[in-house]
């Protein structure tokens, strides 16, 4: 199977975005699909989180209080993110590209 990527004209868009039910941390996510996908998520308060990829940390913070953070990350196609999270679990949404 040919590399695909985003802007490819014959890749095409999956439909709706989808919620991703959390686990227990650390939670992997993992793109098991032939696209790109953007894993939307939300950090609660109070919470010390991090995201990596291939062992490298690509989001790591602690939200101050009355506060969440969102954040963007891309998962190509095999590809996988590690959510590490204190407390309450992210909010995670996965679109497909």
């Amino acid at each position: 199977m040919a590399h695909r990527a985003v802007g490819d004209r014959d890749v095409n868009v999956a439909g709706a975005p989808q919620a991703v039910a959390a686990t227990a941390s650390p939670m992997t996510y993992s793109n098991n699909g032939p696209n790109t996908e953007l894993i939307y998520f939300t950090v609660p308060t109070g919470v010390t989180a991090t995201v990596a990829r291939g062992g490298v940390t690509l989001f790591s913070l602690l939200t101050p209080a009355a506060t969440t953070v969102m954040g963007v990350a891309l998962v190509p196609p095999g590809g996988s993110l590690v959510f590490t999270y204190s407390a309450g679990a992210p909010t995670l949404t996965r679109d497909v590209l």
